[in-house]
């Protein structure tokens, strides 16, 4: 086992104010020998008995840091101040190693529209950039790793957003498209803002393949009834989807509203259903309940639910805690890859009623009855 040539820096707090930090180091050639070092540093010089204190430790800290890297105050004088340079610059690569964390999501937009202002940007587009990175915020805050780096997020991260708005919050495809082009500028100016800071920082998502939409029509295109036929079957292995899709198609109600909706917002009694305006398109609205719709809450036992649970929470069932904001949409998305569907088939087969009026539902009672 190897001997240790060094003891552990203390601090020596005199009475009469002469403060200093003291180490010992082996006496090279003398077996068992040690000599003491006393170290000062300008402690002394400060008044206020705690700053005094958090330097004498910080001193203490820095020493007991440098003798276990190596230091040997015994080295030739020129020898010596090298070392103690190599110390210093490792020292000071430490400090800046730790501080300089990559730029979480919020950081990052802070930056950029710092920059654009300083651009001189006029305020209806810096008020544009602040309205699109606040959807991308939002969406972040509901991902499993809220604190995500910007540097961390990856195209497919970015494709779930824009998709789960398109849906969600019923974007025209012209909205989609400039949201969509917007990434593309936002993250090549992030990623040079951030350079700047931090040399070691890395992005490398591509943005460049982002799917484009061409118009509303082709987004909503029909499907068949034998297409219908095949997505209902794969609905059927997953009971919770499927309740999910015909929770849509009874209410037409959006994905967004029927995700916050709570047991306490449903009165069977006078068969409607309250949808508070914080989370509707429209404000504050009343949804009726068919007897279809009647029915299916009887099956999935909402009406013995507790009041403050969401109708569909986190556990496949009634919870008191809400799922993620994109938890649908990627488990129909499953069902669009076995199937391969591509991105133009809307959320599920019947999110088709939830596009026409009530008259048209026969249609679509055909084809998945």
């Amino acid at each position: 086992m190897r001997t240790r040539q060094f003891k552990n820096a203390r601090i020596v707090r005199a009475k009469d104010g002469d403060w200093r930090v003291v180490y010992e180091y082996r006496i090279p050639g003398q077996t068992g020998k040690f000599r003491k070092f006393y170290v000062r540093d300008g402690i002394n010089y400060i008044r206020d008995p705690e700053e005094k204190e958090l330097a004498a430790q910080q001193l203490r800290d820095d020493i007991d840091y440098a003798l276990a890297f190596g230091f040997n105050p015994f080295l030739p004088q020129e020898l010596l101040c090298r070392q103690i340079s190599e110390q210093e610059s490792i020292l000071s690569a430490e400090k800046e190693r730790k501080t300089l964390k990559p730029w979480n999501v919020p950081e990052t937009v802070e930056k950029f529209l710092e920059y654009c202002r300083k651009r001189g940007l006029s305020e209806n587009t810096v008020r544009t950039y602040v309205s699109f990175l606040n959807n991308m915020k939002k969406y972040v805050e509901s991902m499993t790793d809220p604190h995500i780096p910007c540097s961390a997020l990856t195209e497919q991260h970015i494709q779930d957003f824009l998709d789960y708005y398109f849906f969600e919050e019923e974007w025209t495809p012209r909205t989609y498209n400039n949201h969509a082009k917007f990434m593309s500028q936002f993250f090549a100016r992030a990623a040079k803002l951030e350079k700047k800071n931090n040399r070691n920082i890395n992005y490398e998502i591509d943005l460049s393949d982002l799917i484009i939409k061409k118009d509303r029509a082709e987004k909503n295109r029909y499907y068949s009834p034998f297409v219908a036929q095949k997505v209902k079957a794969e609905l059927l292995k997953d009971p919770e989807l499927y309740y999910y899709s015909e929770w849509i198609f009874y209410s037409c109600m959006r994905p967004k509203e029927i995700r916050c909706l709570k047991v306490q917002d449903i009165d069977l009694s006078s068969r409607q259903i309250k949808v508070p305006g914080p989370n509707g398109k429209t404000g504050d609205r009343l949804v009726p309940i068919c007897d279809e719709l009647h029915q299916l809450i009887k099956e999935m036992g909402i009406d013995k639910a507790k009041l403050n649970h969401y109708v569909f929470g986190k556990g496949q069932t009634t919870s008191p805690e809400q799922v993620y904001e994109d938890y649908f949409r990627r488990r129909y998305q499953k069902i669009k890859d076995l199937l391969k569907l591509d991105y133009n088939y809307i959320y599920t087969v019947f999110m088709e009623a939830h596009k026409v009026c009530y008259t048209d539902r026969s249609r679509f009672l055909r084809i998945i009855k």
